[in-house]
């Protein structure tokens, strides 16, 4: 015991693992021992943040281009940095990246933390990287290449925010995308003014992920997409969609029409609160395809619409085989009589694993509890403790092949009543967490 073994680890190997930590806490071994004095300065790649420096505004720069000029010869595989163009020296800022490209960084990740009056456009140098593996670019501008991008090894794209030189932004997204022959992995977050149409276009053949978040619409062309996760209310179309084998929604657009292109979705889908209130409009509208393949499922439920919506969804579900339910408790008194009857083809066959948690209406959203009396207290905590109980009996008396009921909760009353429900499956294990 006490033995130092990290330390006798070789320099590259050390080097490597202070390489996944940021910048600051690297630093920081140097006080460790005279063994850790110097390492800091052989890590191959910066990961700045500008308030780490806010006690002099051009701290930032000198600290980065002593560091560069002190590892001139070696490569640099990370190029991390978020700063705040209001309290940072930014001259020569771009020439950073140039450094970064040049000398083979495989990450580049540009954050300006804030969205600015005016966007910082980066280097022309990063269309035609030949290492570059991931680049995340948030709240600044890209200007139009009048060459062919070329970026061979890229497999992830983040784009946030992005301020467009040229009037027609869908050019630029076009080239480069099209300019990754391996991308698997593209996030487009859209602000209301970038230039770019109401429904944007992206081709790849080699995409297996997708996520959008905000903006007007997205048009998807990748046959070998595997995963869309999409949130607010993006409209997104697709072609191919029987393919996806993982798809994440948080919205509240007319989920129809989508759904019903997904449903052979083969494995997995998560669905939050909001996306299930609208596709319950939908079910009492119109019948959705059923998911025959999905066998995975995440599902987000308001304690109001819970008991009426369960059955009716998990009847479109006929193969599922685990189910994670977040019952979403809100701050009103809802009526108390409801039961869940109706046991629906996946009870009686595949349905495996079942996880209940529980959060607190806002957590989803983000947004503040609101204060309630005691007395509406109450009422709510006797009115969570009955839908418990009704949820959790129901899977373990109707569940016919059901292996293990997960419970994450911390109400000890709640914990010891449900001991006491009879279970269909008499191995089925209850677990609380």
């Amino acid at each position: 015991m006490g033995y130092d073994r990290i330390s006798l680890l070789p320099d590259s190997l050390l080097t490597q693992i202070l390489l996944h930590l940021p910048t600051k806490d690297s630093v920081k071994t140097s006080l460790l021992s005279t063994r850790w004095r110097n390492l800091w300065l052989d890590v191959p790649g910066l990961d700045l943040h500008s308030n780490d420096f806010r006690y002099s505004s051009s701290a930032i720069k000198t600290f980065t281009d002593k560091f560069l000029e002190l590892n001139r010869e070696s490569r640099l595989l990370k190029f991390k940095i978020k700063y705040d163009e209001c309290n940072v020296y930014l001259f020569g800022i771009s020439e950073w990246f140039v450094t970064a490209i040049n000398r083979g960084a495989q990450v580049l990740d540009v954050d300006t933390l804030r969205c600015p009056f005016y966007k910082d456009f980066m280097p022309l140098d990063v269309y035609k990287s030949k290492t570059l593996v991931s680049l995340k670019l948030v709240n600044v501008g890209l200007l139009k290449p009048e060459f062919v991008v070329s970026l061979p090894c890229l497999k992830i794209m983040h784009l946030e925010d992005i301020q467009y030189s040229d009037d027609d932004g869908s050019l630029i997204i076009q080239k480069l995308v099209s300019g990754c022959p391996v991308l698997e992995d593209l996030t487009l977050c859209r602000s209301f003014d970038d230039k770019l149409p109401v429904v944007l276009r992206v081709m790849s053949q080699t995409l297996k992920r997708f996520c959008v978040k905000s903006g007007p619409g997205i048009e998807s062309d990748a046959p070998g997409l595997k995963c869309i996760d999409f949130r607010d209310d993006d409209r997104v179309v697709g072609k191919n969609l029987s393919f996806f084998l993982m798809v994440d929604i948080d919205t509240k657009f007319n989920l129809h029409e989508f759904l019903n292109g997904v449903s052979s979705a083969r494995r997995s889908m998560i669905i939050s609160q909001r996306t299930i209130m609208e596709l319950y409009r939908c079910l009492n509208m119109e019948p959705i395809s059923k998911f025959h393949n999905l066998s995975r499922l995440e599902v987000s439920f308001s304690s109001d619409l819970l008991l009426q919506v369960l059955t009716n969804f998990l009847e479109i579900s006929p193969n599922l085989k685990y189910l994670t339910l977040c019952l979403v408790f809100s701050t009103k008194i809802e009526r108390e009589n409801l039961e869940l009857t109706n046991v629906p083809r996946c009870l009686l066959s595949t349905l495996e694993c079942v996880e209940i948690k529980e959060m607190i209406a806002g957590e989803e959203t983000g947004m503040a509890r609101v204060r309630i009396g005691k007395t509406t207290a109450m009422k709510l905590a006797k009115q969570k403790k009955k839908i418990w109980m009704e949820v959790v009996r129901y899977f373990l008396e109707d569940s016919v092949v059901l292996k293990n009921l997960i419970l994450c909760l911390t109400d000890s009353d709640i914990t010891k009543k449900l001991v006491t429900f009879t279970k269909r499956f008499r191995r089925c294990q209850t677990i609380f967490r």
